[in-house]
């Protein structure tokens, strides 16, 4: 029984030997990592080499791929003792965005096959960035994405920033510096120098600490790009900070309500003015902060005044018929301290004929 084992056992380890991988067979690397490639940038391919360090010679008889778009190309002839063979890889990255990981299965002689491993991720195409495409607003070679500075509405002691993107197109550096501002504007430079062909940015901010500007605001802001002036117009309507009021305060507050939408002057054959009046519906003062005309051929005969709760108010709106030779389009905007109706509008147009 002794020796039926021990010819067992021996059975099991020849068994065991054959068709395993040699030792004496290498690579000089079974992992390849091709790292980020483009899609549109050709195939990747990766060169892997075999030693033989055993007495006889060895061949390649199979190479196969887990993917079609995995390419194998191997030495078909045997490799004699202390040569080398080459496994050639190629990955085609079209239409695969993404990480792969892809397996090539290496057949030698008849023994069990070896595995190599390819991985890698690939990228859409980069677009080359024309910087005038990117930054079509242009001041010389300094460029901009936008010169947008178009507030909106903002409360007042309320800060609100736009961020300019800028380009530096030239081929020397640039220097950023202001050269006149508003009280309530502020501006950072980041960086002040801008390095030739490098972008940066322009931080504006609006900070209205004065309720004398509540109402629709506007102007210039004017910088010194490399000593040369340059303007950028900014726009806001500065409103109450009403976020601060109370619940109950908002409640309470005026009601804004006004006789007409629209004036049409027509050809003036009614006169060149109109009367306009304000009640208050509400529980509270209603305080008119201001009342604006877009076009200075259209002027108001006052733009501040309170109304008790309950009364009526009236301002008188005039054409200067003298002036207005063609069709006219205007806006007054009225500025209230009504939470639900800050900003009335009023449409005004006129023929120009007389």
């Amino acid at each position: 029984m002794k020796h039926i084992c021990l010819l067992l056992t021996s059975l099991v380890f020849v068994c065991g030997g054959v068709g395993a991988q040699d030792e004496r067979i290498r690579f000089n690397e079974t992992d390849h990592n091709f790292g980020v490639i483009g899609e549109k940038d050709g195939n990747a391919s990766v060169d892997f080499t075999l030693t033989n360090d055993s007495k006889v010679p060895v061949v390649i008889t199979k190479v196969t791929a887990s993917c079609g778009c995995t390419t194998p190309v191997w030495t078909k002839e045997p490799i004699e003792k202390g040569k080398t063979g080459t496994i050639s890889v190629s990955y085609n990255p079209v239409g695969r965005i993404g990480t792969f990981a892809k397996t090539i299965t290496v057949y030698v002689n008849q023994a069990d096959p070896y595995y190599l491993r390819i991985t890698g991720e690939v990228v859409a195409e980069q677009k080359k960035i024309v910087p005038e495409e990117t930054y079509p607003e242009a001041m010389g070679s300094y460029l901009l994405k936008s010169k947008d500075l178009n507030f909106g509405r903002v409360a007042w002691k309320e800060a609100k920033t736009i961020r300019l993107e800028v380009f530096n197109n030239s081929d020397a550096p640039v220097t950023q510096k202001v050269w006149k501002l508003p009280q309530f504007l502020s501006v950072v430079f980041n960086p002040v120098v801008i390095p030739a062909k490098t972008a940066a940015t322009v931080d504006v901010t609006l900070n209205v600490q004065s309720e004398d500007y509540l109402g629709n605001i506007s102007g210039d802001i004017m910088l010194l790009i490399n000593d040369v002036r340059q303007s950028l117009p900014y726009s806001a309507t500065v409103l109450d900070n009403f976020s601060q009021w109370q619940t109950t305060q908002k409640a309470d507050a005026g009601k804004i309500n006004v006789s007409a939408s629209r004036i049409n002057f027509g050809d003036f054959s009614f006169g060149t003015g109109r009367i306009i009046k304000i009640s208050n519906s509400g529980k509270s003062l209603l305080n008119v902060h201001n009342i604006q005309s877009s076009n200075p051929l259209i002027t108001v005969s006052k733009t501040q005044f309170s109304i008790n709760p309950g009364e009526i108010a009236e301002f008188k709106v005039t054409a200067d018929n003298k002036k207005i030779r063609s069709k006219l389009s205007s806006t007054l905007s009225i500025i209230t301290d009504d939470p639900n109706m800050p900003v009335y509008e009023i449409a005004v147009v006129a023929d120009g004929k007389r």
